[in-house]
C-alpha cells in the first residue's frame, strides 16, 4: 500500500494557500491588462514525476521562479502557446494572426512581465498569509518542446513526486483555459 505524502487536510491546505495567492495574482494580471480576470478554484494533485504530463496544454511555453527569500525551491507556471498569443495581444493591443505569432524576444518579454506581475503579488500574499517575507527571482521562461527533457532538467527522477496544481484562468470574453502551476513536494510543504 502506497503511503500518502499528505493528508487530505494538507492538500486543502495547499489549494487554499494557492487560491490565495492566484486570486491575487488575478488582480495583478487584471490591471495590467485592463480586463476582467477570473481564477477558478485550484485543482490540487500530487503525481510521481514519471506520470506527470501536461495534458493537452501543447505547444506550451514554462514560466519559472525561483525563492530568494522566505521559500527554498521554485514554482513553474505552464501556458498554452494560443493562450500565450491572447495576453501577449491584449498587451501590446494587437490582433496577430495565429500562422505568424512567434515566441520571439518581444513576446517573451511581455509574457514574462506578465508572469512576474502574476507571481509578484503570488508572493506578497503569500508573504501576508505566512507572516514572514517571500521573495522571487525575475521569472524565466523556456519553450517547453520536451516533457521529458523538461522532467530531467527541473524535477529529477529521484525527487519522486511533484504538487500540481491546477485551474482555469479566464479574461472577460477573450480566454478560458487551463493553468498548469508545478513544485517539489518539499516547497509544497
Amino acid at each position: 500500500m502506497k503511503k500518502e505524502l499528505f493528508s487530505p487536510m494538507e492538500i486543502d491546505a495547499i489549494g487554499e494557500m494557492m487560491n490565495i495567492s492566484l486570486g491575487s495574482s488575478a488582480t495583478a494580471v487584471s490591471n495590467l491588462l485592463d480586463q476582467r480576470v477570473d481564477i477558478t478554484t485550484p485543482e490540487v494533485t500530487v503525481v510521481e514525476v514519471e506520470d506527470f504530463s501536461i495534458g493537452n496544454l501543447e505547444p506550451a511555453m514554462g514560466v519559472e521562479i525561483k525563492y530568494v527569500e522566505g521559500l527554498e525551491g521554485s514554482n513553474i507556471m505552464l501556458l498554452r502557446k494560443s493562450d500565450i498569443k491572447v495576453i501577449v495581444d491584449i498587451l501590446m493591443g494587437t490582433e496577430t494572426p495565429e500562422e505568424e505569432f512567434e515566441l520571439d524576444d518581444l513576446t517573451i518579454s511581455a509574457v514574462c512581465e506578465v508572469m512576474n506581475q502574476m507571481m509578484g503579488a503570488a508572493s506578497t500574499a503569500l508573504s501576508d498569509f505566512l507572516g514572514y517575507p517571500v521573495n522571487i527571482s525575475t521569472p524565466q521562461s523556456f519553450a517547453l518542446d520536451d516533457i521529458e527533457q523538461f522532467k530531467k532538467d527541473h524535477f529529477p527522477a529521484d525527487s519522486g513526486n511533484l504538487v500540481v496544481v491546477r485551474f482555469m484562468l479566464g479574461i472577460e470574453n477573450v480566454l478560458k483555459s487551463e493553468f498548469v502551476n508545478v513544485m517539489s513536494v518539499d516547497l509544497a510543504r
